[in-house]
């Protein structure tokens, strides 16, 4: 292609030159720049000028950034944010994990995500694109991925806390939105009338976390150029306790359970019920917590032997992070009880059983998300839905039922209970060590110097 008023600098690394119309090309008055960095391939940007001392000093900058770039590794392209957070959901889409949606399709662009009609949709992935259109995309929008730094993201944090108090959320007394093609408008929920949580917050930052995964994976950007993308914390309340129950309560709580299991007529609602007797019965003998329970499977859970007796080890995983348990005895019948209650079902509804499923799965052997419903229906049931401190009970109080009575029992220290429950010391005694030393009076009483001070006799 043949070029005007083109001419180099810096020795031939640059050249500069303007656009003529011949092939296929629109002629322009813009200076465009060449740019000949070592072993890199020539690189062509616009200088967005008609002035040409204003272009030299461009391409000159341009070039030292480049080099200096490439002499630390890192990559030459650039490409705006907004670009990238795109193809990371058409990714997504092409990998059959973010079914098409009419939603997301008008608000982004029909460029990148097709119309497809569908009666459902994966509401996990459908908010992923809400949330990169309606959050990410806006702050982040001028920007170029490369040029991201760590101070952005936590500008993005203090951005998104306000968005609904004082920032563009703000603005709009109605939500308004795009649905089979046709707006719609809403009233503000009470969520979008305050600050959001910090959990909420710390979606957005995980969505933003993969998107620039998915640009390094993609050699958009080099790794070093990733920000650092920290969560934001539990905010702390001096106030705040775990739920506590007892071993009487929760005998209680079994047998309101095995009432209703026994009245129940419903085959299906009987196998629920009992499926949620295993859960409070293996939740109080191995102090897990309601997230690794959920992704536990049965081969997680394998019997060891440790001189002449048998234990039951147990493999989880929460919080990115996993340990080893020793579960109850009584856990090893809870597990054979599971077993069999998957054989049944596998065999009732027609579907292939596994060891490597969800040990809490339901009949149609899916995992279950949560046994928060049933749970929440059978301690109200028992009058214990709430502590003597008027806090709601849930699926955490049988860990802290568990640490409890491991204290209570005395053979057991604080550094090896940590380590069994996969905490820390000072949460333990924080959170957890609600005990009641009038249960074990024995353990106050010890030798000491003065012990036997009342049984001298004086002397005369």
């Amino acid at each position: 292609m043949a070029y005007r008023d083109q001419f180099t600098i810096r020795q031939g690394k640059i050249t500069l030159y303007r656009r003529t119309s011949e092939g296929g090309k629109y002629q322009s008055d813009n200076w465009y720049c060449a740019l000949k960095i070592p072993n890199k391939k020539t690189i062509r940007r616009s200088l967005k000028t008609f002035d040409r001392d204003t272009a030299e000093r461009l391409a000159e900058d341009l070039w030292y950034t480049l080099d200096q770039r490439s002499s630390r590794g890192l990559s030459l392209g650039t490409k705006r944010f907004e670009l990238v957070a795109k193809l990371y959901l058409k990714d997504l889409e092409d990998k059959g994990n973010l079914k098409p949606s009419k939603v997301i399709t008008d608000i982004l662009s029909p460029d990148f995500l097709k119309p497809v009609k569908r009666k459902r949709t994966d509401s996990q992935h459908y908010k992923k694109g809400l949330l990169v259109s309606k959050y990410l995309i806006p702050y982040f929008k001028e920007k170029n991925i490369q040029e991201i730094t760590d101070q952005d993201v936590i500008g993005y944090t203090y951005w998104r806390k306000n968005y609904w108090i004082n920032g563009d959320g703000s603005q709009f007394p109605e939500i308004e939105y795009i649905r089979d093609g046709r707006k719609v408008r809403r009233p503000k929920s009470q969520l979008e009338l305050k600050e959001p949580s910090w959990n909420t917050i710390n979606k957005d930052l995980t969505v933003l976390r993969q998107i620039f995964e998915f640009a390094r994976l993609s050699n958009i950007l080099e790794g070093r150029e990733v920000p650092t993308i920290k969560n934001l914390s539990k905010p702390h309340n001096s106030k705040e306790r775990k739920p506590s129950i007892s071993g009487d309560q929760v005998k209680l709580l079994i047998e309101v359970l095995l009432r209703r299991y026994e009245s129940q007529k419903n085959p299906k609602h009987k196998r629920s019920h009992k499926l949620l007797i295993h859960y409070i019965i293996w939740m109080c003998s191995t102090g897990m917590r309601v997230s690794e329970a959920k992704n536990l499977r049965l081969s997680d859970c394998k019997m060891i032997r440790k001189g002449e007796h048998d234990y039951l080890k147990v493999f989880v995983k929460a919080k990115g992070k996993s340990r080893e348990l020793i579960a109850q005895s009584i856990a090893s019948k809870t597990l054979s009880q599971i077993y069999g209650l998957h054989h049944k079902n596998c065999i009732i509804n027609n579907w292939r059983f596994s060891s490597d499923m969800y040990m809490f799965s339901d009949q149609y052997g899916k995992r279950i998300g949560s046994f928060a419903s049933s749970l929440n229906r059978a301690l109200k049931e028992a009058n214990l839905l709430y502590d003597a401190h008027g806090v709601k009970r849930s699926g955490g109080a049988f860990r802290k039922y568990y640490i409890t009575t491991a204290l209570l029992a005395g053979k057991i220290n604080y550094f090896e209970l940590a380590k069994q429950t996969g905490t820390s010391i000072s949460v333990i005694e924080k959170y957890y060590a609600d005990i009641d030393i009038t249960e074990r009076p024995q353990t106050f009483i010890f030798e000491h110097a003065l012990a036997e001070v009342y049984e001298r006799k004086p002397r005369e």
